[in-house]
């Protein structure tokens, strides 16, 4: 598993830890590309995966889709990116 598809410490105790990891490093791309490839990656997530995404900052324009969505998520700063675990409850 690449650095970028670890889960950071921090999110181990409040996200699911038992399901298979789907990355999207979006720390470079511009907007609204970020938002667009994570929408695209949850539509094909399995009830068994957890997306990560790692961006450059902290998804504030996601949240509220994936509410909309069902989604559950949380969020955990590193020292150059931000990293958002995904996953349906």
């Amino acid at each position: 598993m690449s650095e970028t598809a670890r889960l950071p410490p921090a999110l181990e105790s409040t996200v699911p830890t038992d399901r298979a990891v789907v990355a999207v490093d979006v720390a470079t791309a511009p907007p609204p590309e970020p938002l667009t490839r994570t929408l695209e990656a949850l539509a094909t997530l399995d009830d068994d995966e957890l997306l990560l995404q790692v961006n450059d900052r902290e998804p504030t324009y996601l949240f509220p889709k994936l509410d909309d969505r069902g989604a559950a998520y949380a969020t955990a700063e590193r020292v150059e990116t931000v990293v958002t675990a995904i996953w349906y409850p």
